[in-house]
């Protein structure tokens, strides 16, 4: 439980020292909504732009557009991948739902509402992880995410609901949604990567890797 908390602190932090940067990459996000195709890649620019920030590097703006460019491809097939899983799981609730009656469909609705949360958990993980590999592989990415919150189910479930909160929070109050919602998001996700990889030891700490 503490893992969570520790690591959307440590978000909250990053977004307060780079708060100047963040907000622009966090506006800029905020633009390429509207025209669709830019917002994959502008969310994968918002995570490298992050990446680079919890590991406490000099960042720029420029890089937020280098992450634009570098993974505009992988970013839309993350999205349709998404799109595929998200769309077969409606359909099977549906299906379900109106052919399955009484407790028992109830049960199978639950099960792929279940499948869905489990599912989009998962996804904090991906980019994170694929910015963190020697081989920047989607599917290898998508493995290595999905090991990673099923090996930390409560601090995964946990960061989930507060997102979450912040996100409603964001939506409510309009002006952080405009200016700081998805550079949280994305460096709470980068900095939950970091800190699992080195409590599974896969990772030095940061004080032995600048050592």
């Amino acid at each position: 439980m503490g893992t969570a908390f520790r690591v959307f602190w440590a978000a909250l932090k990053d977004y307060y020292e780079e708060m100047f940067r963040l907000v622009g990459a966090n506006l800029l996000w905020l633009l390429a909504i509207p025209l669709v195709v830019t917002l994959p890649p502008a969310t994968a620019g918002m995570f490298y732009l992050a990446n680079q920030v919890a590991h406490h590097k000099s960042v720029e703006l420029g890089m937020f557009f280098e992450g634009f460019k570098k993974y505009f491809v992988k970013s839309w097939l993350w999205v349709l991948l998404n799109v595929g899983v998200l769309l077969v799981l409606y359909v099977n609730l549906v299906f379900y739902g109106e052919r399955v009656g009484g407790q028992l469909g109830s049960i199978v609705q639950g099960l792929f509402v279940g499948l869905g949360v489990m599912w989009c958990l998962i996804q904090l993980y991906v980019f994170p992880m694929l910015l963190e590999q020697q081989e920047p592989r989607l599917l290898l990415a998508l493995r290595n995410a999905a090991l990673m919150a099923f090996a930390s189910p409560i601090a995964t479930l946990l960061l989930g609901v507060l997102l979450a909160a912040t996100t409603v929070l964001s939506l409510v109050l309009a002006l952080p949604f405009a200016v700081a919602l998805m550079a949280i998001v994305a460096l709470a996700a980068n900095e939950a990567v970091l800190l699992l990889l080195v409590q599974f030891g896969i990772r030095k700490p940061p004080e032995e890797t600048e050592a």
